[in-house]
């Protein structure tokens, strides 16, 4: 191992190398609890990846042939195994007897290269673009032999080192608020503890990037508008947002707080115009780049050729009112007042999104808590936002003194609430399927950390300290509560 990587390694704060381990723990634990395609679209994120390390391609979301959007080994794999049926049914079992595994391996003594490079078929997650699966690929390619699930372990492993990733940025976007170690320490558990989050962690699915990339934005976004723009800084939140757009159509609602935090910053510093033009050139061309390097891969028959697959055909069709929309987010959030229209869509609001598929339904969402569970979390949500509100009224002037920051992690924030609110409220116009989980909310993690420790830090020191304690202690009983839940689900 190079000495400098050395070196670097023996840097790590001590408590932020523990909170990693921690967290390597529990991922680690839902990657190999997880049976194989049992996670949100598991089975469509791993034929994409398999395409890719396969092909060197990316599948189509529109062709049909082959054998299918799946692989033939793959296929074979869910089917003699009992994985398909078993999705969503929490009736069902895998077929883990020894007669299924013995015929398992005699296929997979068989199996040809062409069989595990044969999903040419229409995979509805190849209207992603490719960041995410090119990186899974080099994980795909990296394991010696031929096995299906050593490729799947391996692409799941990959997964974990982002959210790995994703923790080390809130210690740091915590390091460019606080010189206090216990609030880094919090607010990097906080982030690492996150049921839900940590379940993604361990299967392959491209929102864990997306959560990394939205958490390094915000680390960066922080050391900008705290310490001032430069053309690193400047460079690195324009490859971030890009590669934020490179990654899921969720990402794109990374470019406005770009905007945001570049003005923020030159406002709040006033850097010389010639460096500030400089720096905003620079930048725009890092985004263009990335841009047109999706626009080459698309060209190439990506994602059948256009920006998004069909991810924001909804915003082409009629019926969308203002009216209607502020009405809609209104009832999302709060009671209907007598002089509001009906809302568009299902009874389904905050409870569902931000308490019940934000702190935890795993699986396909049918692996749940008990509803108890669901209602102390709401009552703990609503006393959090309320301690929240508190908290920032007894300290407005230090909030006033650093309102360039309050506005950039608003901005970061509104954005991608913005956007999910937007297509959920068109979606709900054409198909009736609110189409927005809490796991779309996971890039605010960082956010969601950080608002956490400013309560904390806001009460007596003791008692915020105690405060920490007991979010970090719900977080673990949850996570352990979550795989004990799982392990019944598909084991007993």
């Amino acid at each position: 191992m190079p000495r400098r990587l050395l070196r670097r390694l023996r840097a790590v704060p001590a408590p932020l190398a523990l909170v990693l381990v921690a967290a390597a723990i529990m991922a680690t634990a839902w990657a190999l609890l997880m049976p194989p395609f049992q996670g949100p679209d598991e089975s469509e994120h791993f034929a994409y990846v398999q395409h890719v390390a396969e092909t060197g391609s990316a599948p189509s979301s529109t062709t049909f042939g082959g054998a299918g959007s799946h692989s033939s080994e793959q296929t074979f794999a869910m089917d003699a195994l009992g994985l398909r049926m078993l999705m969503a049914s929490p009736a069902a079992r895998p077929l883990w007897n020894s007669i299924d595994q013995q015929r398992w391996r005699e296929f997979e003594q068989e199996v040809t290269k062409r069989q595990r490079a044969d999903g040419e078929g229409a995979n509805p997650i190849a209207k992603n673009p490719p960041l995410y699966y090119a990186y899974e690929a080099i994980a795909y390619r990296a394991v010696p032999g031929d096995s299906l699930y050593d490729h799947l372990l391996a692409s799941r492993f990959a997964n974990i080192v982002l959210f790995l990733v994703a923790v080390a940025c809130a210690w740091l976007a915590a390091a460019e608020l606080t010189a206090r170690v216990w609030v880094r320490t919090l607010t990097a558990a906080i982030v690492a503890v996150q049921p839900q989050l940590t379940s993604m962690a361990g299967i392959v699915n491209a929102d864990t990037l997306l959560v990394t990339i939205w958490s390094a934005f915000t680390a960066l976004a922080l050391r900008t508008l705290v310490r001032g723009p430069s053309l690193a800084r400047f460079a690195g939140l324009s490859a971030l947002a890009a590669g934020s757009a490179l990654t899921h159509g969720r990402g794109l609602a990374l470019l406005p707080p770009l905007v945001v935090v570049l003005a923020l910053a030159c406002w709040r510093h006033r850097p010389a115009l010639r460096a500030a033009l400089r720096w905003s050139g620079a930048s725009a061309l890092v985004l263009a780049a990335g841009l047109i390097l999706f626009r080459l891969f698309a060209a190439g028959g990506g994602s059948g050729g256009s920006l998004y697959g069909d991810q924001t055909n909804y915003i082409h069709q009629g019926g969308f009112g203002v009216g209607q929309f502020a009405s809609h987010v209104w009832q999302f959030y709060l009671p209907k007042l007598p002089f509001l229209p009906t809302r568009v869509g299902p009874d389904y609001g905050f409870r569902q999104m931000f308490v019940e598929t934000f702190f935890g339904s795993f699986g396909w969402l049918e692996v749940r808590f008990p509803a108890r569970v669901y209602s102390g979390l709401r009552i703990a949500a609503l006393l959090g936002l309320a301690g929240l509100l508190i908290a920032a009224w007894s300290r407005r002037r230090m909030l006033r003194e650093q309102l360039h920051v309050v506005l950039g992690l608003v901005a970061i924030c509104g954005s991608l609430l913005a956007l999910l609110h937007l297509v959920s409220y068109l979606a709900l116009l054409g198909s009736g399927d609110p189409l927005i989980v809490g796991r779309y909310a996971l890039p605010l993690i960082v956010p969601f950390a950080l608002a956490i420790a400013f309560v904390a830090t806001s009460l007596p020191r003791r008692v915020g300290a105690y405060f920490g304690v007991l979010v970090v202690t719900v977080g673990i009983v949850l996570q352990l509560s979550g795989l004990l839940i799982t392990v019944e689900r598909f084991y007993v």
